[in-house]
């Protein structure tokens, strides 16, 4: 074994370590960069055709290898269309050196049950005076594509300001505030609207515009109805409808309690869950 070591040259050994390094690296950025959003389901696509692909070869299928190779191809094509807004948005944020800084530092428990019972607050005013409110509290997928779409605030989360941005017929009051940590970043936000058939005839725009948002990014998004004053969470593409105070404060709780709890090391590096 030494002497392996000893015939290698002395500057390529360093050299292939540190490229290696910064492959997997870059490998591990362009993963959490993914990691919920629609780029992370179409990769995941991908994967499973060359799963396929390979399979496919080694027990001889030659007709279905033969296909998957074309349609391997053709994506070759297809991932710059199909990818195209995520690749936009990375190259954005590489030129901004955002792909390379942290995510922020967890919270305290004591910090997150504080902005919970603001929000709280707002979500109660709301919904006695029956007044639509769309609030999005972010988590680790970012979001900066749609609070471009807003005006900027960078302010602390406060239930007055969350009250007086949702006052009927006032400039920001239609769209969705977006919340990152403690700062509410921006109002008046545009949210993509789900395209789900099974959504109930009786939800309006505010509903499909949360929906939407969580079946592409992993937030927390609640809801008031102008209608009925009914809250409602949506969560991972799905819409808990009229829940209570209590229910809706335990909901947040546990989404964003759990989520800013230290994650071991090891799960950081799973990609497919």
């Amino acid at each position: 074994m030494q002497s392996f070591w000893e015939g290698l040259p002395a500057i390529v050994y360093p050299i292939n370590i540190l490229d290696i390094l910064i492959i997997a690296f870059v490998i591990y950025k362009i993963i959490e960069m993914i990691t919920g959003t629609r780029a992370e389901q179409l990769a995941k696509g991908i994967l499973v055709l060359i799963a396929f692909s390979a399979v496919s070869e080694l027990i001889g299928l030659s007709t279905i290898n033969w296909v998957l190779v074309q349609v391997q191809r053709m994506l070759i094509v297809a991932i710059p269309v199909i990818f195209a807004p995520e690749l936009r948005r990375a190259l954005e944020k590489l030129g901004k050196g955002k792909v390379w800084r942290r995510r922020r530092v967890n919270e305290e428990e004591e910090a997150v049950l504080r902005r919970i019972d603001r929000i709280m607050g707002c979500l109660h005013a709301a919904s006695s005076t029956r007044t639509g409110v769309l609030i999005v509290l972010a988590r680790e997928s970012r979001l900066e594509e749609y609070t471009a779409t807003g005006i900027q605030l960078d302010a602390l989360v406060s239930t007055a300001l969350l009250n007086n941005i949702f006052v009927v017929n006032t400039p920001l009051h239609d769209g969705a505030v977006i919340i990152d940590g403690d700062r509410i970043v921006a109002a008046s936000c545009y949210l993509p609207l789900s395209d789900n058939r099974n959504i109930s005839k009786a939800l309006g725009t505010r509903h499909r515009a949360g929906i939407g948002l969580s079946e592409v990014s992993d937030a927390v998004v609640c809801i008031v109805s102008e209608e009925t004053g009914s809250i409602s969470i949506a969560c991972d593409g799905k819409l808990t409808y009229d829940m209570s105070f209590k229910e809706t404060n335990h909901f947040l709780q546990e989404m964003l309690i759990q989520h800013e709890a230290q994650v071991p090391f090891w799960k950081k590096w799973k990609v497919f869950q």
